[in-house]
């Protein structure tokens, strides 16, 4: 009694140990050591009892095999050096003093450190193998870890609802998105978790949409969650390799469709809304300007295009062949925007006009149409540059109101002409002095809104870039001329304002050997 009261006793207290030391695992930073330490110590003192009582038979030895192999399941190192050190001790230290407990033959009883480092290193290459079994499964583990962070992060982020069913179609698994179709509250899985399916998604028939055996083609049901209903579109695919799942169900939420194919027919209404609003503009637009006018030496065209915020603007010309023989041409640009813009544009242009045709004085239009305006649209404010040229003669004379200056063009470049004054609306208005040229044969004259230069804060830079724009286009047709100046010249500032570009050319002297030559020209936008 006494010798099995000592034989167990160290048995009991390592494993009360390791238990001890497993409690504070949380809490200790070297538990797990302590714990596996302990445990392998008693499973080692368990196995040399055996090996004593056995009479150090060599099968009993065994135990120490199966002891490290149990201590794989701590995937640490300390139990395999515990069971190592223990070996060599215990059977080099103990077959000394009695060797035939240890070992049951001779060639160990006489040589029993040696056997005891043979029995170390046997058990050393177990552990090692034990060591590599769990660095093994450390390895897999991470990397199923690592799969099913991918995975969850993938049915995490898909926008579709994706359940997975058992044969009686309920539900095993459910991604956030399905959770949010199916469920309300902070249970979430919980809630739905077992239930079947046809429960939850009305329209959904379990054993008809896997009895086809394969993927079954969408068909639309609806939610219930809240007493709201979500229409969805489900599609059934069949599995055949996993015990529980037999199935997984897809479903779509067709709300944010339905109302996006709301919003899209909302569009298109207001889309021909507007393109009946355009075209309606463009006819008053086209109303609006003079009609063409065909004087013997002069070719005249405009370009003109709105902003693309506003399908109209306060950018208008007009063109008269006055009492005199002379051609009057009047480009106004109006502040604002809109068809409100372009009333007040008109307001200028055909007051100008009828003072111009009752025969006052070029230098006095601005200042009479700024009187005549004040009184008519007290609101109006606009820049405007009146030209009066004499087709035979050339003899062109232009007032101005606050507006850029014109470009002369001509084979040897380009050059602006200034008329100075203050636009129709703002204090004062009236042109300064009266700017006279000639036109020669061949060259053209540049009017021009505002808009060509806006495109830039460097109002200079923009007028050096439309010079050089218009000098390279002296023997351009006059309507390419125009077309051109508002597709080339980047200071354009379609985006934000309407341009318009106005073109008028003394056509050049024909001689002899010359084709005949059409003597007028016109286009209006």
């Amino acid at each position: 009694m006494v010798h099995a009261v000592l034989d167990c006793l160290p048995i009991a207290v390592a494993a009360s140990a390791g238990s001890l030391a497993s409690l504070r695992i949380g809490t200790w930073r070297w538990g797990r050591e302590a714990a596996s330490c302990a445990v392998m110590l008693a499973l080692m003192i368990a196995s040399a009892v055996a090996v004593h009582l056995a009479g150090g038979l060599i099968e009993a030895h065994f135990l120490f095999f199966i002891a490290v192999g149990a201590a794989a399941a701590y995937q640490t190192w300390a139990p395999f050096l515990v069971a190592i050190g223990f070996v060599l001790v215990h059977h080099g230290l103990l077959a000394s003093v009695s060797g035939h407990a240890i070992f049951n033959h001779p060639a160990a009883q006489q040589r029993p450190w040696l056997w005891a480092l043979i029995h170390g290193a046997l058990l050393a290459a177990a552990a090692a193998v034990g060591v590599a079994s769990w660095r093994a499964d450390e390895l897999v583990r991470a990397r199923l870890d690592r799969l099913g962070a991918r995975s969850r992060l993938i049915l995490g982020t898909v926008t579709d609802g994706i359940v997975a069913l058992d044969a009686e179609g309920r539900v095993l698994e459910a991604n956030p998105a399905a959770l949010r179709l199916l469920t309300t509250g902070p249970l979430g899985l919980a809630s739905i978790k077992g239930r079947e399916l046809s429960e939850l998604v009305h329209g959904y028939d379990h054993g008809r949409s896997t009895a086809a055996g394969r993927v079954t083609s969408a068909h639309r049901a609806s939610t219930c969650r809240a007493g709201t209903r979500t229409p969805v579109e489900i599609t059934v695919a069949l599995v055949h390799d996993d015990e529980r799942v037999r199935a997984v169900v897809t479903l779509r939420d067709l709300s944010s469709a339905a109302r996006a194919e709301d919003a899209e027919r909302a569009l298109l209404e207001v889309a021909e809304r507007e393109q009946a609003q355009r075209e309606d503009v463009a006819a008053l637009m086209t109303a609006v300007r003079p009609p063409t006018l065909c004087v013997p030496g002069l070719q005249l065209a405009v370009a003109y295009e709105p902003a693309a915020s506003a399908p109209a603007g306060g950018d208008l010309y007009d063109w008269l062949l006055l009492p005199s023989g002379e051609v009057l041409i009047v480009v106004v640009d109006a502040m604002g925007r809109g068809t409100g813009a372009t009333r007040e544009a008109l307001a200028v242009t055909s007051t100008v006009r009828t003072l111009a045709v009752a025969g006052v004085e070029l230098g006095d239009l601005v200042d009479r149409a700024g009187s005549v305006v004040e009184v008519t649209h007290p609101e109006l404010m606009a820049t405007v540059l009146i030209a009066v040229l004499d087709p035979g003669t050339g003899r062109l004379r232009l007032a101005g109101g606050g507006h850029p200056p014109a470009i002369l063009v001509g084979t040897g470049g380009a050059r602006e002409v200034a008329a100075h004054g203050r636009g129709v609306g703002y204090p004062e208005p009236g042109s300064v002095a009266i700017t006279e040229v000639v036109l020669a044969p061949g060259e053209s004259l540049v009017l021009y809104t505002d808009g060509l230069l806006e495109g830039t804060r460097d109002i200079d830079a923009g007028l050096r870039e439309l010079a050089g724009t218009a000098a390279g286009m002296a023997r351009a047709p006059v309507q390419e001329f125009a077309q051109r100046l508002l597709t080339e010249v980047s200071t354009c500032a379609r985006e934000d304002d309407d341009c318009l570009a106005l073109v008028i050319r003394r056509s050049p002297v024909a001689r002899d050997s010359d084709p005949p030559h059409s003597l007028a020209g016109a286009a209006a936008p």
